[in-house]
């Protein structure tokens, strides 16, 4: 019976897979640093090395300009608009407003929703304050998911998220109220001024209908809860 001849390898003739390779240098670099989506979306490509400050700042200037472009109404209250005018408030041809639009982020609606609860639970008793903060956060975030389901229901096509970030921005002039409330600010000055704020929040807020694919003849059915949603916030401000 004849013998298999066996070739014996030394391990130092095999190929390093790691050769002219730093030993410090990652295997997939471009796995570590690729752009990072989502809240992120303003981030460097590497986040790792970046100081506190640097994301505190970008995430600042992330809110911002989400609060410029959901705050500015696409139309003004002359009249009342029509089905025409918020379906097609979406489309004016800003490319840049609809992006900021399309990407969502809750940094902003939690802030606006921490500041209006805090300031309301400020004008409550003192037996009151933690009911009160719990009971306007909880009605915060749960109108406003009632309010987009609304509008999945009556056809939209927009996110679910997306959507209550857009909502949670227009509660900056609701927190304004609130601001006032928490001052002690006379009655005769709040009034006008609430009234102001709710139509702007409602401005704002029938604005992201132009977007959201909600059916035509379905429009004043999406926007009566979002009505209701700022004008009850309004009157607790108003009777905090």
């Amino acid at each position: 019976m004849s013998s298999i001849p066996m070739t014996v390898m030394d391990i130092n003739e095999l190929d390093d897979p790691l050769d002219d390779v730093s030993a410090t240098a990652p295997l997939n670099p471009s796995s570590l640093t690729s752009a990072i989506p989502g809240e992120d979306r303003r981030a460097p490509l590497n986040t790792l090395d970046e100081s506190v400050w640097d994301t505190l700042s970008r995430d600042v200037l992330a809110v911002w300009t989400k609060m410029k472009a959901v705050l500015y109404p696409k139309f003004t209250f002359r009249r009342w608009p029509d089905a025409n005018d918020v379906l097609g408030s979406h489309g004016g041809g800003d490319s840049s407003r609809s992006m900021v639009l399309g990407e969502w982020d809750l940094w902003g609606p939690l802030l606006f929703c921490l500041a209006l609860s805090t300031l309301l639970s400020v004008c409550a008793a003192d037996k009151q304050k933690t009911q009160v903060f719990a009971g306007v956060f909880s009605m915060v975030w749960v109108g406003e998911a009632v309010i987009t389901s609304q509008i999945k229901l009556l056809g939209g096509n927009i996110s679910f998220f997306q959507s209550v970030s857009i909502i949670g921005y227009t509660l900056f002039p609701v927190v304004v109220c609130a601001l006032l409330s928490a001052f002690h600010v006379h009655a005769v000055v709040r009034v006008p001024v609430y009234s102001i704020c709710f139509l702007w929040s409602l401005a704002a807020g029938v604005s992201i209908l132009g977007g959201s694919g909600v059916v035509r003849n379905r429009v004043a059915l999406a926007v009566f809860p979002m009505a209701i949603f700022y004008f009850g916030l309004v009157c607790l401000c108003l009777i905090s």
